[in-house]
């Protein structure tokens, strides 16, 4: 009887190249093609709902920060009253003996 053979997966995520094995994983897509992934990136893909093909998935994992931030508008007090205290001018005149 012959051994089925597994399809040859990559060795790096698909998403960001991430090479280092301890952190792939493998996720199907909905098209039934195995890609390997970082946990990050498996993740996202989860919580996107999925992807059809490779070319989808690219769509779903690229970076998305430059999107319009959730919180438009002012801040509260509570807010302001931690970036205030955070700042970086107030840091600098409170620095540590040696």
């Amino acid at each position: 009887m012959r051994a089925k053979r597994t399809p040859v997966l990559d060795r790096a995520c698909r998403a960001c190249g991430f090479s280092d094995s301890r952190g792939l994983t493998h996720a199907k897509l909905q098209s039934g093609e195995t890609v390997t992934l970082c946990g990050t990136h498996e993740l996202m893909l989860r919580r996107a709902g999925g992807a059809v093909d490779a070319g989808e998935l690219r769509g779903v994992l690229s970076d998305r920060r430059d999107t319009v931030r959730r919180s438009v508008g002012g801040g509260d007090e509570l807010a302001e009253s931690l970036q205030e205290a955070f700042a970086p001018n107030r840091r600098r005149t409170e620095r540590r003996a040696s």
